[in-house]
């Protein structure tokens, strides 16, 4: 595997410890070490890249990052957007409309930034899945009024809803796909996230790619959840995470340890840097 040009690392549950904030010691030291034989390290996260800077500073190497469940690609040197496909606005005004008219918690990811409406502060933040991460999302993000006012025009990558009952979720999916073509998915069980149509991680990675000059049998990537299995499926050397659902040990071509467990400094330290 020395050939080896890129790692796409998903976050929650898979490079992240349990408190979704903190990358255990082992993969930051395994991911440094990648690096210096010459692969490129990308985040590939469903969240916005303002909730993802911190994370960066602890790797300490990342060079992309692929954002919003793959709607969007950043070049993390350069600040150059490399890949974007948004939300379009009749859809997303809706669809934002109809969430709020509910009373559902939602987030917003525009251009890299995070967007929760100001009278849904509080409800929202304590979805948050730890203090930390709480913190995160509270000094992070913007809080505007008005939510759908304060996103520029076509930069919508993703409407992420933090909780959606359970009795709700076939409406809120017809009525959503009513407004036009999107892509609906989840990263845990009681989630619902919203992008455009054929937006997802391994649709983005290929693109990155591409514009590296580089083939999936130079890819290795690790995740856990829904929003994981195109890019498992597509890299030559794709890792589920022992904690993953059956749909990502399934899409996966090997299965390291868990998240808590620093599986992905373990299977970088195996196949890559001694393998």
């Amino acid at each position: 595997m020395n050939d080896i040009r890129l790692i796409c690392l998903d976050m929650d549950g898979t490079l992240l410890d349990e408190d979704h904030a903190t990358v255990p010691e082992r993969n930051v030291a395994a991911l440094r070490a990648a690096a210096e034989r010459g692969a490129a390290v990308s985040i590939a996260s469903g969240r916005a890249w303002d909730l993802l800077r911190e994370l960066h500073e602890q790797l300490g190497v990342t060079r992309y990052a692929v954002l919003s469940n793959g709607a969007a690609v950043l070049d993390v040197a350069t600040g150059e957007w490399l890949y974007e496909n948004c939300v379009p606005d009749e859809s997303r005004v809706k669809l934002i409309e109809l969430l709020l008219d509910w009373g559902l918690p939602v987030e917003v990811y525009s251009r890299g930034k995070n967007y929760i409406q100001l009278d849904q502060r509080e409800q929202v933040l304590q979805y948050a899945f730890s203090p930390r991460f709480r913190r995160i999302l509270e000094s992070c993000s913007e809080f505007p009024e008005r939510l759908n006012e304060a996103l520029p025009a076509g930069t919508v990558e993703k409407i992420h809803v933090f909780y959606v009952p359970p009795e709700r979720r076939e409406e809120l999916k017809r009525q959503a796909l009513a407004w036009g073509p999107l892509s609906i998915t989840n990263s845990f069980q009681s989630n619902m996230e919203f992008t455009a149509a054929g937006v997802n991680k391994g649709t983005a990675v290929q693109a990155l790619c591409a514009r590296l000059g580089i083939g999936p049998e130079q890819v290795m990537a690790f995740g856990d959840a829904g929003n994981d299995l195109e890019m498992l499926r597509w890299a030559g050397w794709s890792f589920a995470m022992a904690n993953g659902s059956q749909e990502a040990k399934a899409a996966a071509r090997y299965v390291t340890g868990t998240n808590h467990e620093a599986g992905v400094g373990m299977a970088v330290e195996q196949y890559l840097l001694n393998g």
